[in-house]
C-alpha cells in the first residue's frame, strides 16, 4: 500500500513541478533508475497534456475577463503599461533564439510545467507539436535528472 502511495505523490507531484518536485521526491523514497524515470514521465505527460489542453480556455476567460473589467470602470480604449520582469525578459529571448523546443526544454527545469504549457500555447499555435517538444523535454529531464543517482 505504501508503494502506491508513493507512486502516485511522485506522478501527482510531477504534473506540476517536475525538476524540483517529483524527481526529487522519486529520488528521495529510493526509486530504482527505471521506475523514478517512468512514474516521472508519466507525470510529466500527463500534467503536459492537460495542461495544454486548458491553456486556450484560460487565455480566452482572462481577455474576457479583462474586457469585462474595462466596461465595469468604464475606461474608454486604455493602454495598458507593459510591466517587463525578469522572468519576461527571459521567455521572450528564449522565445526568439530557440523557439518552442527552447520553451519546452526549460519548462520542466526553469517553469514550472501549467506555466510552461500555458506561455507555449501563447506563443505557438501547433498543440501537436507542443505536446510533443513537451514531452521530449520531460523525458529528457527525467532520464537526465534520475541518471544523478546512477552518479553518485
Amino acid at each position: 500500500m505504501e508503494s502506491v502511495i508513493e507512486i502516485a505523490s511522485v506522478f501527482l507531484l510531477s504534473t506540476v513541478k517536475f525538476v524540483f518536485g517529483g524527481l526529487p521526491l522519486a529520488l528521495a523514497l529510493g526509486f530504482p533508475f527505471f521506475k523514478a524515470v517512468v512514474v516521472t514521465s508519466v507525470g510529466g505527460f500527463t500534467g503536459s497534456a492537460f495542461f495544454v489542453s486548458i491553456s486556450d480556455k484560460l487565455v480566452d476567460y482572462l481577455k474576457k475577463r479583462k474586457h469585462q473589467k474595462l466596461i465595469e470602470n468604464h475606461t474608454p480604449n486604455p493602454v495598458p503599461k507593459k510591466i517587463f520582469t525578469r522572468r519576461n525578459k527571459i521567455i521572450v529571448r528564449v522565445k526568439h533564439r530557440f523557439g518552442l523546443a527552447g520553451i519546452a526544454l526549460l519548462t520542466p527545469l526553469l517553469f514550472s510545467i501549467p506555466i510552461g504549457c500555458f506561455i507555449a500555447v501563447r506563443y505557438f499555435k501547433n498543440k501537436q507539436q507542443i505536446l510533443i517538444y513537451m514531452f521530449v523535454a520531460v523525458l529528457f529531464w527525467s532520464v537526465v535528472g534520475s541518471s544523478f543517482k546512477l552518479l553518485f
